[in-house]
């Protein structure tokens, strides 16, 4: 049994208002082996007075929460676990999963409150992603995104990648010319490196954004979603101490370009975006040594999120979240592309390992990061019930624009699915399905976020 502070996924920060007037007793499932505990002291340390095993697979109701405190709810159950003295305590958070039902109907096209939103059972990994949104306006020529050597004006530091890692990047060209932007990579090493990479970057020139279903963003997390790329390199030798160019696209002036790349290396690598006006691979290696690009730079602060300039330890979002069905009436909100900062929400987004100092601490927005999840909707009764899944955003509006759309290509169980939500159609329904007596249903959705849209959406089960 794991400790109760050595959780198999880092530990999240999760929280649940389950104190609402609406809300009620909800099913609490126990993932794995666990104490319920008297405070939030670590079980060894507690007399066994003060604390009960509780073992995997036990469901619970629980009739309220606070959010958690190191890591534990405090939680009060609708009756005692077996052999337990106490129904008031806590459970480390990562250890138990808990789903917020509230009374329905829920309205068309509404989303459930982000204040009643339950967290889901999430894990984080894939490969290390690098970013380069920030400037996501650029207004010259030079460097946007490169992790070779600090810079006196916008920091970072000399952070070799070696392995594999994905790369991710959005830029606009305010430049008022045609530009060119070229992903770079360069060999520090003294020896050769063979370097394989693969992945897609496109403009709205190419791929015009029209609507639902379309955009350079779009068709970026499409061709990652499908397994077909732009750019395909196998095996290629770079010299010591020598640049290649991995991709480049045509920015017409206001062009918004998108790409994503896997890059896998043998040995150590220094990646680089950078904008030219020529186009040449020449000019491209001069810019890696270069100067910054001008643009607008945007930096995190309290209340504002800055855009991405690093490398961020993740770039997968997976699991698998069980609900209990309540009877009729009821549904539930499951976190989906949330974070912490601002409204509170679970935090699903990933912590730099070396930024530019004047960009985002952590992916909010997660573009470009694969989501592969699975919601299993368990029937405990002697009955069939009837449920309707539905994929939300909770931003809504009075109108329609660009930016507070969500547009990405899925799968949803192997089928392909496209996942549209705007401000004044915040809700989309994914499927309706009967579930037998003492059976359950998974619904696995698989998406690539993409950029240019809104962030913190939800997944919303309904029992009809």
């Amino acid at each position: 049994m794991k400790k109760d502070h050595s959780p198999a996924w880092p530990a999240r920060c999760i929280t649940l208002a389950l104190l609402g007037a609406t809300a009620q007793a909800s099913p609490l499932l126990v993932q794995s082996d666990t104490w319920f505990k008297t405070s939030t002291a670590d079980s060894a340390s507690l007399p066994a007075a003060s604390k009960c095993l509780v073992t995997a697979g036990t469901r619970l109701e629980a009739n309220g929460a606070t959010s958690p405190a190191s890591n534990h709810y405090q939680v009060t159950l609708s009756a005692a676990p077996a052999g337990c003295a106490f129904s008031s305590g806590y459970f480390y958070s990562a250890h138990v999963s808990w789903h917020n039902w509230l009374t329905g109907p829920l309205a068309v096209d509404t989303p459930v409150p982000k204040s009643e939103l339950s967290a889901f059972n999430a894990g984080y990994g894939g490969y290390p992603i690098w970013k380069s949104n920030n400037p996501e306006k650029y207004s010259g020529t030079g460097w946007l995104m490169q992790n070779g050597r600090a810079d006196a004006a916008r920091g970072g530091s000399a952070t070799p990648i070696s392995g594999c890692t994905n790369a991710y990047t959005f830029h606009i060209n305010n430049t008022g010319r045609t530009a060119y932007v070229h992903l770079m990579a360069s060999n520090p090493n003294g020896s050769a490196l063979t370097l394989n990479a693969k992945g897609s970057m496109y403009s709205n020139t190419e791929k015009p954004l029209t609507g639902k279903a379309a955009g350079q963003s779009y068709f970026v997390a499409k061709d990652w979603l499908n397994g077909t790329f732009r750019t395909n390199i196998s095996n290629r030798s770079v010299n010591a101490y020598t640049a290649t160019e991995i991709a480049k696209v045509t920015a017409n002036v206001n062009n918004m370009i998108d790409g994503r790349f896997e890059v896998c290396t043998d040995r150590s690598v220094y990646l680089y975006t950078v904008v030219t006006y020529s186009g040449t691979t020449t000019d491209a290696i001069n810019a890696t040594q270069g100067a910054a690009a001008p643009g607008e730079i945007y930096s995190p602060g309290p209340g504002k999120f800055g855009r991405e300039a690093g490398i961020y330890a993740a770039s997968v979002v997976g699991g698998t979240s069980e609900v209990i069905l309540p009877a009729s009436g009821k549904y539930l909100g499951l976190a989906f592309n949330t974070t912490a900062k601002g409204a509170g929400l679970q935090e699903q987004t990933q912590p730099a390992t070396m930024r530019l100092a004047d960009s985002s601490e952590r992916t909010y927005g997660n573009y470009g990061h694969k989501y592969d999840v699975t919601v299993r909707m368990r029937n405990n009764d002697s009955y069939a019930k009837t449920v309707r899944l539905s994929f939300a955003s909770s931003f809504t509006g009075s109108t329609d624009t660009p930016s507070f759309t969500f547009n990405s290509p899925a799968k949803l169980n192997g089928t392909a699915i496209d996942l549209w939500t705007t401000p004044t159609k915040p809700r989309q329904t994914l499927g309706t399905w009967t579930i037998g007596a003492n059976s359950y249903f998974d619904a696995r959705l698989t998406t690539f976020i993409a950029g240019l849209g809104v962030t913190d959406q939800q997944l919303v089960v309904e029992v009809l």
